[in-house]
């Protein structure tokens, strides 16, 4: 069985509320490339990659030029089961693209999950326990605003909140504060500075949130600061997870060598996909470390491509893929805001095939 058409289309979901981070607000939707693999036997495979260009430097439209122009044409004719000789075919064409290579490397398992016949968490080794806890994420805003918000996503039935910080080391500091007073202590509460400090600022707010049960900060400093995360490992004792810092398994490598990471944050569009994710699990798994998957705000279909992953993934942490929680107009569904998600049942990712009936953007 060998593909025969890698076709593309661009979907815009609009956020239900607005979101703000370090890198600033959330444009009002979030754009995704859906991609579509077909084989000679009729069986077709569905992909997502959400745009997030300042992580991996593509928008969707980068990836849909690359994935018409370059890299679909580059794996026509291929057997759908050669998945690494397929991302060593795309590697040789683009060293980087790993959003556009992640919607590819994610269609190819939904068509191996539908050739066999089966879920592709079985495929992956995994089993289908449910439901899969996932962490509610909140952005950067008013103490006041966060608590509320907060609280109010604790009485949903969330039992992990992550909110993001990393804007202004005195609010950020207000703002734990508040969120643990309004949460109580048995919520986890994990927070992401999207590299917004630097390594002086970062041990500072780190010693002074201890107190308020912190299961861990993601990527307190800038990427390329590997010496600046062990410098803060060292000096604190809240676990220390790297996100911009890890793109690749060279990456998650040197960080494991330099002690300097508890944890990797793990999205399928900065790996290049299930295949390198994998990679870098059991890598993780074998040096004692943990992961957690990260969604850039798939829709349900992205979603349940990382709802399968997480089968398989070393640690006991919720993963955050919220995506359908913060999306209108999901074409793919919707889905209960709550602290669960369940797999669906069916074979590949157990998701229809609508891409027909997607109307592009």
């Amino acid at each position: 069985m060998y593909i025969t058409k890698v076709e593309a289309k661009i979907v815009r979901t609009p956020f239900k509320v607005p979101f703000k981070m370090t890198y600033g607000k959330m444009p009002p939707y979030q754009s995704h490339l859906i991609v579509r693999i077909t084989t000679n036997t009729g069986l077709t495979g569905l992909g997502e990659a959400s745009e997030l260009p300042f992580f991996t430097g593509e928008t969707v439209e980068t990836m849909k030029a690359l994935v018409e122009k370059k890299l679909g044409p580059a794996i026509i004719g291929k057997p759908v089961y050669s998945v690494r000789e397929i991302h060593h075919s795309m590697g040789i064409i683009l060293g980087n693209a790993t959003g556009a290579k992640s919607a590819i490397d994610i269609a190819l398992w939904d068509v191996q999950g539908k050739r066999l016949k089966t879920p592709v968490y079985e495929l992956l080794g995994g089993e289908r326990k449910q439901p899969v806890r996932v962490a509610y994420v909140l952005g950067d805003e008013f103490p006041e605003e966060m608590a509320k918000a907060a609280k109010e996503m604790a009485e949903a039935g969330f039992d992990t909140l992550k909110i993001k910080i990393g804007s202004d080391f005195r609010k950020d500091i207000e703002a734990i504060s508040q969120i643990r007073q309004a949460i109580g202590p048995a919520i986890h509460l994990r927070i992401d500075a999207n590299q917004g400090y630097k390594v002086k600022t970062a041990v500072q707010v780190i010693k002074e949130i201890e107190p308020y049960k912190i299961d861990y900060i993601e990527q307190p400093v800038p990427g390329w600061d590997h010496d600046g995360l062990r410098q803060i490992r060292s000096a604190t004792s809240i676990p220390i997870m790297a996100d911009e810092s890890a793109h690749t398994l060279k990456d998650v490598y040197e960080l494991g060598k330099k002690e300097a990471i508890d944890l990797i944050g793990i999205k399928l569009i900065k790996c290049g996909g299930i295949t390198p994710s994998v990679q870098i699990a059991q890598f993780l798994e074998a040096i004692g470390l943990q992961c957690v998957l990260i969604s850039p705000w798939d829709t349900l279909l992205g979603t349940c491509a990382s709802l399968h992953l997480s089968t398989i993934l070393p640690g006991n942490y919720s993963h955050e893929m919220v995506g359908p929680y913060y999306l209108k107009d999901d074409p793919f569904g919707v889905v209960e805001i709550k602290g669960v998600m369940d797999i669906p049942k069916g074979i590949g990712f157990g998701m229809e095939d609508i891409f027909d009936e997607i109307m592009e953007e």
